[in-house]
């Protein structure tokens, strides 16, 4: 079966052992079915994977569209200054000073650009672009991004919603 890596580069998960298929995005493995990974190559951003016990090619088009996870022991490590995006959601954000702004409630990417949603203390969402000038330092272990707002972001944001 074919899947499409959605954190890019297909070959960083060429050590998969056990995946899990899920029924939708988002879903913890204990609501998916786990499955041995026998064979396992990269092609472009994709993963060619030969599951135990799928032998026949209508066998692996039957489980079409499911989602499929890892546990995160098989999670590779990403080089210094990349992150996997759903592992920002959840953190709080401050500005350069260190005042609090509100904490990341998505990422959205659109035009190839990557966003981060933050939630505010005025309850209106802020978008900052995931770009290294305005995003100068991501700490997972605090909890914690830290960001460089140029002026006229907020108002930007705000007219934006109109």
């Amino acid at each position: 079966m074919t899947v499409r890596v959605l954190s890019g580069r297909a070959e960083r998960w060429l050590h998969l052992r056990r995946v899990w298929l899920l029924p939708e995005p988002g879903a913890p493995l204990a609501a998916g079915r786990p499955c041995e990974v026998e064979r396992c190559r990269a092609y472009r951003d994709r993963l060619v994977l030969k599951l135990r016990g799928v032998d026949e090619p209508g066998a692996a088009a039957s489980l079409r569209g499911r989602w499929v996870g890892v546990d995160e022991a098989q999670i590779p490590p990403l080089p210094e200054g990349e992150h996997y995006t759903a592992w920002l959601v959840g953190l709080s954000v401050r500005d350069r000073e260190g005042a609090a702004l509100g904490h990341v409630v998505d990422v959205e990417t659109s035009g190839g650009q990557h966003r981060l949603v933050i939630e505010t203390a005025e309850d209106e969402p802020l978008l900052v672009p995931l770009v290294r000038a305005l995003v100068p330092e991501v700490d997972e272990d605090a909890g914690e991004i830290r960001v460089d707002l140029p002026e006229g972001l907020r108002e930007l944001n705000r007219r934006g919603e109109r």
